[in-house]
């Protein structure tokens, strides 16, 4: 492995702790819930920053763009579109995630609160889709599945 790929490896590595070390050391100062609501008012924030620019982007955009994206951070990602009761929906299946493989590797709890389920949880209160799990490594699966719709 050369330097720039082993600086690549450590930076990106950074990058998937940041949110989980955040909410775990905040339930660790705090307490459990104090730390757990201090940690979703702070990402609140800072997602009310982007709103203006998130609520005007269609939903079949922003789920175009998910795949270019994703691939930086090594995510595996596949999503596929499909009719629903006469809805558009997509199934965004994840693997390869870097929040659970540095949180495994450095023996922290699973990342999927702090990273993905409060996403999920704001984009659903502010209106701009709504995500279901359908399946999860930790339970087996292969990859991750979210059925995406809109509200």
């Amino acid at each position: 492995m050369t330097f720039e790929e082993k600086q690549k490896e450590v930076l990106l590595e950074r990058f998937a702790l940041a949110l989980p070390e955040l909410y775990e050391n905040l339930k660790k100062v705090c307490g459990d819930e104090e730390g757990a609501e201090i940690f979703r008012n702070v990402t609140e924030e800072k997602f009310k920053k982007n709103y203006e620019k998130i609520k005007a982007i269609k939903l079949e955009d922003m789920m175009a763009a998910e795949t270019g994206a994703s691939r930086i951070f090594g995510w595996e990602l596949h999503i596929e579109e499909r009719e629903e009761n006469g809805e558009k929906v997509w199934y965004e299946y994840l693997g390869n995630c870097p929040h659970l493989k540095a949180t495994v590797k450095h023996g922290m709890p699973a990342p999927c609160r702090p990273v993905c389920y409060n996403d999920f949880d704001l984009l659903e209160k502010y209106n701009v889709l709504r995500a279901k799990e359908t399946a999860h490594v930790l339970k087996g699966a292969s990859a991750c599945c979210f059925r995406i719709s809109r509200i």
